[in-house]
């Protein structure tokens, strides 16, 4: 396993740690594949029955790393792909969320099935700042957890929100001290656990296929609006500008 992920076996489930915290457990290749390299193993474990994701250091995940996931291009494995892998992972998952989980890494968060968010956890969206436009999938998630309303806001303001407003949008399930985080994810795992494997498999495969009838819509003109946007100046522009660390110019190109 990569250094940039530890993965721990506590019993009969596994914690599964982000571990760049001198870059804020920004995404890079090395984690995407390490991460896929996990659930891989987890899919074929039948006594893993939950799965813990945490970060390392000051917080959860601080998003994609821009200029690694830059130079990675389209092909081969991706973000998108491995998030995909997590979500349709046969045993529940739990996001324990502490610090920042901005864009990426509350995608990442947003795809387990359970979050706990410590009191001092922001979590927000920010690709309005840099011109950029999550999938039709990321969206859909969103609407499906917090609602229309909640979604434009996170969107729309791109300004992370505390772990008590994120309770009240259904964001996170749960907001515990900041010390009582990874107790209180390992107790959730541990109880999960202990419950009938078979079943609880099964009611998340429920779950999962009520949700996705219920949203299923055509979206092959969102997904070119999208690519169109995700190639268009101002991307370019937003990136840039955000390496550069300085005040993005749009012109609406």
């Amino acid at each position: 396993m990569a250094d940039e992920l530890k993965v721990e076996r506590n019993q009969n489930y596994v914690t599964v740690s982000l571990n760049r915290p001198e870059k804020r457990n920004a995404i890079n290749r090395a984690v995407i594949e390490a991460l896929d390299g996990a659930l891989a193993s987890i899919e074929a474990d039948s006594d893993v029955r939950a799965v813990v994701i945490r970060g390392e250091g000051r917080g959860f995940c601080s998003g994609l790393d821009l200029r690694d996931i830059e130079q990675m291009g389209t092909g081969g494995l991706t973000f998108e792909k491995v998030i995909a892998r997590l979500q349709k992972l046969p045993v529940p998952t739990i996001a324990a969320v502490h610090g920042d989980a901005l864009t990426g890494g509350l995608v990442l968060a947003l795809t387990c099935d359970l979050r706990i968010a410590s009191e001092g956890a922001r979590l927000g969206m920010t690709p309005a700042r840099i011109g950029y436009l999550p999938t039709y999938w990321i969206f859909r998630k969103f609407v499906e957890t917090v609602g229309p309303a909640n979604t434009a806001e996170i969107m729309y303001l791109a300004d992370a929100v505390d772990a008590g407003r994120a309770r009240e949008m259904g964001l996170v399930h749960r907001v515990v001290p900041d010390d009582s985080l990874a107790s209180t994810a390992a107790k959730w795992a541990a109880t999960i656990a202990a419950n009938a494997p078979l079943s609880v498999r099964a009611m998340k495969q429920m779950i999962g296929r009520v949700v996705s009838n219920a949203f299923e819509v055509e979206h092959k003109d969102l997904d070119e609006l999208g690519n169109k946007v995700r190639s268009s100046q101002d991307a370019r522009e937003g990136v840039r500008a955000f390496l550069e660390k300085r005040r993005p110019v749009w012109r609406g190109q």
